[in-house]
């Protein structure tokens, strides 16, 4: 059985930090409210006037639902498809089934 770091660090036997997926917080549009710092249970982002991703690679790989809470629509994400289409070129790279 693999230990629980090992699976923290992997998305489907993908190494995590292969994986782009994380938010963005676009600095222009941030109030710095803290939502985003708030709700995240993973604790991706951090507050130090703007919110800022500090640990990208802590977002749970096509999870979303930090943009919601954001009044002003700063964080963005890439989207599905794109997430879906680099997912299966890591696959194939690293000689994994779908």
């Amino acid at each position: 059985m693999q230990r629980r770091e090992q699976l923290e660090c992997t998305y489907k036997g993908i190494p995590r930090e292969s994986i782009p997926w994380y938010p963005k917080v676009d600095p222009k549009k941030c109030t710095g409210c803290t939502s985003c710092v708030e709700f995240c249970s993973q604790g991706v982002f951090t507050f130090d006037g703007v919110s800022r991703v500090t640990k990208p690679y802590k977002c749970v790989v096509g999870k979303t639902s930090c943009r919601s809470f954001c009044p002003e629509k700063a964080i963005i994400f890439p989207t599905h498809s794109e997430l879906k289409e680099t997912l299966a070129k890591l696959r194939e790279r690293y000689s994994l089934k779908e």
